[in-house]
């Protein structure tokens, strides 16, 4: 009778830790299940980010960031790389408000970009694609060392050409520059840049290339592109020839006249 007496509150005792047990476990279920529910809905309410440039210099990714913090656009910066991300939702509206302050000014990368490593199996489209982009570049970057020339943008389309197709579409090419304030560009510097682009480029001809200006001014279009060249060429002519009669002058007169008694101008 005792030993019956003694286990029954033994079996109170565990029917009470099982109990315990139970309820915590209960608890711990519903404790995880609240924080996987936070965390989800904390996930859902961040805005996914895309890229918006994976390389620019120092100066240039300032600027894009300032631009984008008075724009009120949500970016990040990725630290890793210096990569500027935004919000999905924002890409375009961000590229437009930076095209509209004419960023970024143009530090392109040019040739460098076919010295990064590349993985391996790379295809060939995407090693296009890169050779392409480094052309881009590296014309932008002539064009921006010009006289009068803040920064440039080159963009060269070349259509994908078929063997099916008699007919293939040629390649065209834009020229977007930013000027100095109270700068402008003469024809021959016009012609210049269509000429330079036209001969970096397969099969480009010059007619095909446009310049325009960063206030949206057509450069290339006011006259032909070959008689802007032609002209270009006749002004340098011109140019030659009354400088030879000038010197010319001089050089018969100033034995006579002496050497403080001459100074002669030619117009052609």
């Amino acid at each position: 009778m005792a030993k019956a007496g003694t286990s029954a509150p033994r079996q109170a005792q565990g029917l009470g830790q099982n109990l315990v047990l139970r309820q915590l476990g209960v608890m711990v279920g519903i404790a995880v299940s609240v924080a996987l529910g936070v965390a989800v809905v904390l996930w859902s309410q961040t805005p996914s980010y895309s890229l918006l440039y994976g390389s620019l210099g120092q100066k240039e990714a300032v600027e894009v960031v300032a631009a984008l913090e008075q724009a009120g656009i949500p970016f990040k910066v990725e630290e890793s790389n210096g990569a500027v991300l935004v919000a999905s939702g924002k890409l375009h509206e961000a590229r437009m408000q930076l095209a509209a302050q004419g960023l970024p000014r143009g530090d392109s990368l040019g040739f460098e970009l076919l010295q990064q490593e590349s993985s391996f199996g790379t295809s060939r489209a995407l090693e296009a694609a890169r050779f392409h982009r480094a052309l881009e570049g590296e014309l932008a970057r002539t064009v921006g060392h010009l006289a009068n020339v803040e920064s440039a943008r080159v963009h060269v389309a070349t259509p994908k050409q078929s063997v099916f197709v008699r007919k293939r579409n040629p390649p065209s090419a834009s020229v977007v520059v930013k000027l100095f304030s109270g700068r402008n560009l003469d024809k021959g510097q016009v012609a210049a840049i269509v000429h330079l682009v036209a001969s970096s480029v397969p099969n480009l001809d010059p007619d095909r290339v446009t310049v325009v200006d960063h206030r949206g001014n057509l450069l290339s279009g006011q006259m032909d592109t070959r008689e802007m060249m032609l002209t270009a060429t006749q002004f340098e002519y011109t140019k030659n020839l009354e400088e030879h009669y000038r010197a010319r002058i001089e050089e018969i007169l100033t034995p006579i006249l002496g050497i403080d008694s001459v100074r002669a101008q030619v117009t052609a």
